[in-house]
């Protein structure tokens, strides 16, 4: 076998703590044994593309509920994956299923590729499709059930709302292979993804240009009230106190944090800052600005900056590192780095290079290249060390919720941290004047003054567009088009534990909904059942 029953075992004991301890003392030992295995055979499979790999382990010591409440964790497993990831081969000892599983995971940001392989190298890849068909098994969301005869591929492919995708040999704990057997299972599926990420590269090429002469700007940093002016005349709602708090953070440090709930127009934020040091108008482009969506499976700086292909002698470089190096050659102007929702992966694995080029003097960063200067793909050269440009500012944006990490102290000690929390509802009601019923106003204040007690309370994003939605209906009374709205924008946003203040907040909106509003009340009413029976609820408990 190629783990000990102790070793499995050690994912059933109790507690959060103990059973992360168990893991580490029993199961993790065994793990790195066959993923050391998997190394060895790999590096003579893969020999040259090898080195662009590495090797991570399961780092979340518990299941984050909400609202406080942790779960131990029901899995542990290691994967192999390299820039530009988005997919990877893994290997998952689950508690919950009593099972290991050797399989390839991808996310939606690679499913063009996928489609692209099937599409143009059909036969090359039946033999090892059909197989995990017969012998294995393939994961992701869908509606319908595959046509008779069709493969998982074909049935993934068509899926729409399919993103995430699992394929690979499950195996129960009763009856496991070989250690052999696992390390076939793992290496029949490095190629599949070798060619993925290749194929990635390629697209990357094509988007990764670099700008020949800069565009024509304002020069020099406009005044403040000149930026809180053009902010808020893009439609921004935001107090001065905390507009000049962003700009003074701005100024003062290389890396900044915009907290708050979702909708709450951090994102938003950074780019009318961004346009409103250039002087550049809505709809149009913004040489100083970029946008970096940060993903799951970001768990090294080269998932950010790029890396070293020895294939190609080429760096293959990201937006971002593009970006760095125009802000290089243009000293004298702020360029801005908005890294939005930074903390769905750990920001102090991925930023960790530049973390600490922020507190030397000479700011620099191993890029990992063997030469001095080397080629970019796409065109170009970079210097290695690379030295981080001073004039160039990280805004992160981040989420607290069960889909994100925690902000680790070298992080926090590196940022000012500010909160975009209060929706100004004044404001937001002087924004549209008389065109929304006061009663209409008056219920959906109220509604969020409830949902902020049941710590959902929704952003400007969520409550402009309701109000918008309403002002367009002119199908239906005022009050339908607000039912309707709170059911497909507020309400879903609810759920939570049973505490004293959890249940009276839901109270709280049905006596608000009751009589005026009856779908949303009749939906309360279901969570509020489902809340008795259960302990907890969500939108969808009924």
């Amino acid at each position: 076998m190629p783990f000990s029953l102790p070793a499995l075992q050690a994912l059933l004991e109790p507690g959060v703590g103990p059973r992360w301890q168990a893991v580490q003392r029993l199961l993790h030992p065994e793990m790195v044994a066959l993923a050391n295995r998997v190394t060895e055979r790999a590096a003579k499979l893969l020999a040259r593309q090898w080195p662009l790999y590495e090797l991570s382990f399961k780092t979340r010591r518990a299941i984050d509920r909400g609202r406080g409440r942790r779960d131990p964790i029901e899995d542990y497993w290691f994967a192999f994956d390299r820039p530009p990831r988005g997919a990877g081969v893994m290997l998952t000892v689950s508690g919950a299923e009593r099972t290991v599983a050797a399989g390839l995971q991808l996310w939606g940001t690679r499913r063009p590729q996928l489609a692209q392989l099937w599409r143009d190298a059909r036969p090359s890849w039946e033999p090892l499709i059909d197989r995990i068909g017969t012998e294995g098994q393939a994961r992701f969301t869908s509606r319908r059930p595959p046509l008779p005869g069709m493969r998982w591929i074909d049935h993934y492919l068509t899926q729409r709302q399919a993103q995430y995708l699992w394929a690979g040999f499950v195996y129960p704990w009763e009856n496991l292979p070989s250690a052999e057997r696992l390390i076939d299972d793992l290496c029949a599926l490095l190629p599949l993804n070798e060619v993925l990420m290749e194929l990635a590269e390629l697209d990357l090429v094509a988007t990764n240009t670099l700008r020949e002469t800069p565009a024509v700007y304002v020069a020099g940093a406009p005044l403040f009230e000149q930026i809180a002016a053009t902010i808020r005349r893009r439609g921004m709602v935001i107090d001065d106190q905390t507009l000049y708090a962003f700009h003074l953070a701005v100024q003062a440090r290389p890396l900044v944090i915009l907290a708050g709930p979702s909708g709450s127009g951090k994102t938003w934020l950074t780019r009318l800052y961004a346009d409103a040091l250039i002087g550049v108008g809505e709809g149009q482009a913004n040489p100083i600005y970029l946008l970096v969506a940060v993903q799951p499976d970001w768990h090294s700086a080269r998932d950010l900056l790029g890396y070293y292909n020895s294939l190609t002698g080429l760096y293959q470089p990201t937006p971002f590192l593009r970006h760095l190096l125009a802000a290089a050659g243009d000293p004298g102007q702020t360029y801005i780095v908005c890294l939005d929702e930074m903390n769905l992966a750990r920001p102090e694995y991925y930023l960790a290079p530049i973390l600490s080029a922020m507190e030397t003097a000479d700011g620099l960063i191993d890029l990992g290249t063997p030469l001095a200067e080397t080629p970019l793909a796409g065109g170009g050269t970079v210097r290695n060390p690379f030295r981080l440009p001073i004039n160039v500012r990280l805004i992160g944006t981040v989420n607290v919720d069960e889909s994100t990490f925690a902000l680790s102290d070298k992080v926090l000690d590196r940022a000012n941290l500010i909160e975009l929390k209060q929706v100004d509802l004044p404001a937001l009601r002087t924004m549209y004047g008389q065109r929304i019923d006061e009663q209409v106003w008056h219920l959906l204040t109220e509604f969020q003054m409830h949902l902020s007690a049941a710590g959902k309370p929704a952003g400007y994003r969520a409550l402009g567009e309701t109000l918008r939605f309403i002002e367009q209906a002119s199908g239906m009374s005022a009050l339908e088009a607000l039912d309707m709205q709170l059911m497909q924008r507020l309400l879903p946003r609810v759920r939570g534990d049973d505490t004293p203040r959890f249940r009276q907040a839901l109270r709280s909106l049905l006596t608000l909904c009751s009589g005026r509003l009856p779908r949303s009340a009749e939906r309360l009413e279901q969570m509020l059942a489902r809340l008795d029976r259960e302990g907890y609820t969500d939108f969808y408990g009924y």
